[in-house]
Order: structure tokens, then sequence, then C-alpha cells
């Protein structure tokens, strides 16, 4: 049974052009660009996309952000006030705002789009 009409996830939504205006905000403003680093943004989703394993072979800013990608991914107990003493110790204010919301507009992105039928990443 086709789950929605569209190959991609740009055709799926396509189908709503409000989801789809939307979107392409969130994408422009905030997954592709910001105040974070883009490389660590993309370490973070390719992280929630089961592409990133072994977070053991990151140090310094990379397994932080891996770390708070884990907590609000999977346990939001790993955030506690060591790991948001140790964010705050490494970034700024505006980058932990980007990069949080990067990494949850992703995960819902991620999640959304295998829930449609469409592998995590993609178009």
């Amino acid at each position: 049974m086709a789950r929605l009409p569209g190959r991609t996830a740009s055709e799926v939504r396509a189908l709503q052009p409000a989801a789809r205006d939307a979107w392409a905000e969130i994408e422009a403003n905030v997954l592709r660009s910001g105040v974070a680093s883009q490389t660590l943004k993309q370490l973070c989703f390719r992280f929630l996309a089961n592409e990133v394993i072994d977070v053991e072979t990151y140090a310094g800013r990379e397994r932080l952000a891996l770390e708070w990608a884990y907590a609000i991914a999977y346990d939001s107990a790993k955030a506690d006030d060591v790991l948001w003493s140790r964010l705050h110790a490494t970034f700024s204010e505006p980058e932990l705002v980007d990069l949080g919301c990067a990494i949850g507009f992703e995960l819902g992105r991620q999640h959304w789009r295998r829930s449609v039928g469409l592998p995590a990443r993609g178009d």
C-alpha cells in the first residue's frame, strides 16, 4: 500500500504547499546555515541516521555534540547538569540554540521520512 504519493520527500511535501514552504525555511535557516558549524551539524545528522556508530572515536566539540544529539534523540536524562556544564564551556549560547534546534528538526525529519517509506536521509 502506498503511504503517500511521491518518490522523494520534496514530492511528498509538495502535496501541502504550507508544509513545503515551512520546511524550506527551516532547511535554509537552521539546517544548512546558522552559527553552529555545518560540519558539526552534518556529523550529528549522520549520527541520528545511524551512520556514525562509534562515538568513542570523536573528541572535543564533535564528541560533545554527539553526546547531546544522543540525549535529544534517545535519553533526555543524559542532558544533566554535567553535560550542560560541558556544553556551556564549549559552545556559545547562540551555537547551543542553533545546534539543538538543528538536531531536533533533523530528528523529526528522519522519523517522518521513515514513516512515509523513505530512507532517513536524502533529497
